[in-house]
């Protein structure tokens, strides 16, 4: 409610009166839809499905593609092959934005990952709790789900035994105090569609880091992944246009897509800026990858809110101010268990509305979803996951 004593410079009405689009500070920059609105004028071939429709097999969809070793445009690239050796890790990162780790799992370290995400993807969708995309099922939040994910997190040897390794690197692109954005595994159903393809450093944009990237991926690879079950879709050398067009620059033209080809117990690092997506899956079987993001040390609010704001401060916080203080999940920040992810990031939109997690944690009732399997008691695929209280009244709005 306005002052009615403020100053008239201090009104809505004057402030609008006196705040054309040509008045505005950087308006256009904030607002010029770089890279995207570029990317697809000068590579159509790369629209994203319509979700509604059957997905087309016009060959020139960007989806619809091999591997790299099988392209007609890529096979005689060199591009990253699976190496021990950081001195090549390094090289194929700065030159095609990505690289793969021979072996980062070994055999038992793999069965033992894999295994337990199977076997938590069955039990959760057991339990009702399957979480669902366009492309296929999502396991959100591993660190709770099985000491294997904790310990990747940590790049502990006894868990992956690539972990020295990931860590330097990490060290070197993000430098030291890096800090976890996310770890979850991500699906690709038979008869899924394709991700749009996208950067995880998109939150950052129209800003685009010009040097080192804001943001490193770690992609566990538990299966072997190749153009018949959904890997990984991605541009090599992509993150390089796009650091040329940053900061409202524009892309031209880009070389075509290739699916990831790659065995069980590898891991892919990738920067940030990479172009990349959820490939089509093919096959008869469910296909995962988990991905664990990791970021600069920076980038999170200075104030914990979620866990500093009052009880009764929450209770009256009206929507805005729930919204100001980082308690409004939206795809790239503040999901809880994977609610959020999909979310607009707009004030009391339901999908990123999580108020409700901690005021089930301030009453000492926010049961979260731990380790399931199908095989697990019937009290636990019925138990009152607060999540999915949570989600059901998303549904209901």
């Amino acid at each position: 409610m306005q002052n009615e004593s403020a100053p008239e410079e201090f009104t809505p009405e004057f402030i609008a009166q006196h705040s054309p689009e040509s008045a505005q500070l950087y308006r256009d920059f904030l607002r010029c839809g770089e890279p995207w609105l570029s990317l697809f004028a000068n590579n159509p071939h790369l629209q994203p499905p319509r979700y509604n429709e059957p997905l087309s097999d016009d060959p020139s969809c960007y989806w619809n593609t091999t591997v790299a070793r099988k392209h007609p445009y890529w096979q005689n690239f060199e591009l990253p092959q699976p190496t021990q050796h950081i001195q090549t890790m390094r090289a194929d990162l700065e030159r095609w934005g990505y690289c793969l780790i021979k072996d980062a799992l070994s055999a038992e370290q793999n069965t033992v990952f894999h295994q337990r995400l199977t076997e938590q993807a069955a039990g959760e969708r057991s339990a009702g709790l399957r979480y669902d995309t366009p492309s296929g099922q999502y396991v959100n939040t591993l660190i709770n789900k099985g000491h294997p994910f904790a310990a990747c997190i940590e790049q502990d040897p006894k868990a992956i035994q690539a972990g020295p390794v990931i860590e330097q690197i990490m060290n070197e692109t993000l430098g030291k105090g890096w800090i976890c954005h996310s770890f979850l595994a991500n699906g690709a159903d038979p008869g899924g569609y394709p991700q749009g393809l996208h950067i995880d450093q998109g939150p950052l944009l129209p800003h685009m880091t010009t040097h080192a990237p804001a943001l490193m991926n770690t992609m566990f690879i538990p299966q072997d992944v190749d153009e018949h079950n959904g890997g990984t879709l991605l541009i090599p050398g992509s993150h390089k246009q796009m650091i040329e067009a940053g900061n409202g620059g524009q892309i031209g033209a880009l070389p075509p897509t290739i699916n990831l080809e790659a065995k069980a117990g590898t891991v892919m690092l990738f920067d940030g800026r990479l172009l990349h997506g959820t490939g089509v899956n093919r096959s008869s079987q469910q296909r995962f990858v988990a991905t664990m993001s990791n970021v600069t040390p920076w980038t999170r609010t200075q104030e914990n809110w979620a866990l500093s704001v009052a009880p009764d401060v929450l209770a009256q916080a009206s929507d805005k101010l729930l919204h100001r203080i980082g308690l409004q999940a939206l795809t790239y920040g503040a999901t809880i268990e994977g609610f959020g992810l999909g979310g607009n990031g707009r004030v009391a939109e339901p999908w990123g509305y999580i108020k409700p997690f901690r005021e089930a944690y301030d009453r000492g009732d926010y049961l979260r979803v731990r380790e399931l399997s199908p095989e697990s008691e019937p009290a636990a695929f019925n138990a009152p996951y607060t999540v999915k209280a949570v989600m059901q009244k998303a549904r209901s709005h």
